[in-house]
């Protein structure tokens, strides 16, 4: 059983490691703009995506609906290509609305803004500046009350469902988990039991939220070694990135809703 729980966090931090997909640019994004708890929280929704593909390939779902009345499974059934093609146009579209913002992201260069000088006079200024703001901002929150407003809107619970949301735009991400899972099994690193697999999907949630808070973590700790012109290009290039790739994944689900194959 502890082998399970081992082989889901080697995997799921493996799996993690390649810069590819969606997910990997928004925490690149959360990253460089320092919040590390944003970045930590949309990797855990996808890290909690891997793990419900994982119970899916252990007979999960065929447990859930076995509880469920005949009528609502026969319903499921009959409707499973409708509800998976939707919930892929849902991650497309999250993917695609999730790129225009990144675009839109402008890095404020406050060192710019106060050329000339030694670095003690930048920094003394630098500091001036964000007492300035930081009181404007109190001052703000306390006359409208929006502080507790935002942090709720744009919380980690919001980011969890947007790593949620980003793993649904992909379609080949299930058979991706089913082949591993096959995989782990040939080799005997796990059995057929369900608590094996449910150990298993605990490691690879662990290992793809530890990766994931790595990458946040690096990205946020070095992005002051990176000029606010370059972040404002990065944001740009991550913006178009993620809308061609929500344009291609949006393709690929119509390709596979109406000609019943995948070509990723």
């Amino acid at each position: 059983m502890i082998l399970s729980l081992l082989a889901g966090i080697v995997t799921g931090f493996i799996i993690s490691v390649p810069p590819l997909g969606p997910t990997y640019f928004a925490i690149l994004s959360r990253g460089l703009k320092k919040d590390v708890r944003g970045a930590v929280a949309i990797g855990a929704g996808a890290g909690f995506m891997d793990m419900f593909y994982i119970l899916i390939a252990y007979g999960g779902v065929t447990i859930l609906l076995n509880i469920l009345p005949a009528s609502v499974d026969k319903f499921f059934i009959d409707n499973q290509k409708i509800f998976s093609v939707a919930l892929t146009l849902l991650g497309c579209a999250v993917v695609i609305i999730y790129g225009v913002k990144i675009m839109k992201t402008k890095s404020v260069d406050i060192a710019g803004a106060m050329e000339g000088g030694s670095s003690e006079e930048i920094e003394e200024r630098r500091k001036i500046a964000e007492e300035r703001m930081h009181k404007t901002e109190h001052g703000l929150n306390k006359i409208l009350h929006s502080k507790k407003l935002e942090e709720e809107r744009q919380g980690p619970v919001a980011d969890f469902f947007a790593g949620v949301l980003l793993c649904l735009s992909s379609v080949t991400l299930p058979a991706s988990w089913f082949a591993i899972v096959g995989y782990l099994k040939g080799y005997g690193v796990i059995n057929d039991s369900f608590i094996s697999g449910f150990l298993l999907a605990i490691g690879v949630l662990a290992g793809t939220t530890l990766w994931f808070y790595l990458l946040g973590k690096f990205v946020s700790t070095n992005s002051h070694k990176i000029k606010p012109s370059t972040l404002n290009k990065l944001n740009l290039f991550t913006g178009i990135f993620l809308i061609f790739l929500g344009v291609l994944l949006l393709y690929k689900a119509v390709d596979f809703m109406f000609f019943h194959k995948i070509n990723i």
